[in-house]
């Protein structure tokens, strides 16, 4: 799994975020970026490259792109103080009494973007924390596969991966 992330300077988040990912897909497979499509839930991804998979997030200050063997979910976050009207949107009280709302936020969103499904599912997906250890949600109905996540500081930003893989990184170094 290779995992960058930049702060983003001068370029929009997108564009930052596309460029992270041909710098770590020519360090890791060499050669030009492959073509990118989305499927009807916008996930991207590389039909002549099935094997390889990605994710990009961007904040209003950092980028953050993981390229993997296996399926995979990012969310980067600029820091910022989210409302207790605004958790309660995404988060059930469970939930919000054992992370911080932007934490819960990242990893929702992390574990949407593994899937492929829409942000419509954030209220349906419940994340716990148990013995210092993150219990994914049951995401059967999306699929068959256990679900992983691991949460990360990056630069101030909270960020998240989820993967099908159990072996996440215990940190994002430059």
């Amino acid at each position: 799994m290779k995992i960058l992330y930049s702060r983003i300077c001068g370029e929009s988040g997108s564009a930052a975020a596309y460029a992270l990912l041909g710098r770590a897909y020519r360090s890791e497979y060499g050669g030009t970026l492959p073509k990118i499509v989305k499927t009807p839930n916008g996930k991207p991804y590389f039909p002549a490259k099935p094997d390889i998979h990605f994710s990009l997030s961007h904040s209003r200050t950092h980028v953050l792109c993981v390229l993997s063997d296996m399926p995979v979910g990012a969310d980067i976050e600029s820091p910022r103080i989210v409302s207790g009207r605004a958790a309660k949107y995404f988060g059930s009280p469970e939930e919000l009494s054992d992370f911080d709302p932007l934490d819960l936020w990242v990893l929702k969103e992390s574990c949407i973007k593994l899937v492929g499904g829409t942000l419509l599912l954030v209220k349906s997906i419940h994340f716990s924390y148990e013995n210092g250890k993150i219990l994914t949600p049951d995401m059967s109905s999306f699929s068959k596969l256990p679900i992983f996540s691991k949460l990360y500081r990056i630069c101030g930003c909270r960020a998240a991966i989820s993967s099908y893989c159990s072996n996440l990184p215990d940190a994002i170094v430059p």
